[in-house]
């Protein structure tokens, strides 16, 4: 499946926000991650929290464009979603934002953060640890995940490695139970791997599918 397959459903989840910093030519991976934030914000929808597309002001965007590589939350004006209900905290989905771990800087210093930031696809958190990173300039910690997801777009069979990254992430940040891998393929190894350190997996997620319902399923349990 192609980037041009899965645009459409991007664009039909946000409605009349139809740039979305994509195209035809955009990687097909980059615009898996849209299709994942898609799923995630129906899934927020069935536990009664309403999406709302922000950017970086906390504004109503007039053109929509998310991250086609890893960012820093402080850095660009890119779109993210909000989350909002009743009587509970504001939460912030992000894709492509890069999140401080438990890793101290030793050898290279001067950073922007004491310890090594490592790229999340899918990032869910609160709203006001999301501000916090605006006004000062830094990225969000580890424990401020409220979720996250792997999104890998294959063209083949996943590769054990890919299983190995996502367990090695996911001590890194204390991840477990809080987390999903998803891709459009299967990898019976991989998923051997990572469910053993509590990481879920969800394959052959593409539109009009049914791991699309799995999925959805997953992410409403985590909210």
């Amino acid at each position: 499946m192609s980037a041009t397959r899965l645009l459409p459903a991007v664009q039909a989840a946000f409605g009349a926000a139809r740039t979305l910093g994509y195209s035809s030519s955009t990687a097909a991976h980059d615009v898996y991650e849209g299709y994942i934030l898609t799923l995630l914000m129906r899934a927020a929808a069935n536990r009664g929290w309403t999406p709302h597309l922000r950017d970086a002001a906390g504004n109503t965007p007039s053109h929509v464009v998310f991250r086609l590589g890893p960012g820093r939350l402080a850095s660009g004006n890119f779109t993210h979603l909000l989350l909002t209900k009743p009587n509970e905290v504001d939460l912030e989905a992000h894709i492509g934002v890069k999140v401080s771990g438990k890793a101290p800087y030793v050898v290279t210093r001067h950073r922007h953060t004491a310890t090594v930031v490592h790229e999340f696809d899918l990032l869910v958190l609160p709203a006001p640890a999301a501000a916090a990173c605006r006004r000062t300039g830094t990225d969000p910690g580890y424990v401020n995940v409220a979720v996250h997801a792997e999104a890998k777009f294959y063209g083949g069979n996943l590769p054990l490695p890919l299983g190995r990254a996502v367990v090695g992430l996911a001590e890194e940040c204390s991840l477990a139970n809080r987390s999903v891998l998803v891709t459009n393929r299967n990898g019976p190894t991989v998923q051997d791997l990572i469910q053993h350190y509590e990481i879920a997996f969800r394959f052959l997620v593409v539109p009009s599918s049914t791991g699309e319902g799995h999925l959805i399923s997953l992410f409403e349990t985590f909210f």
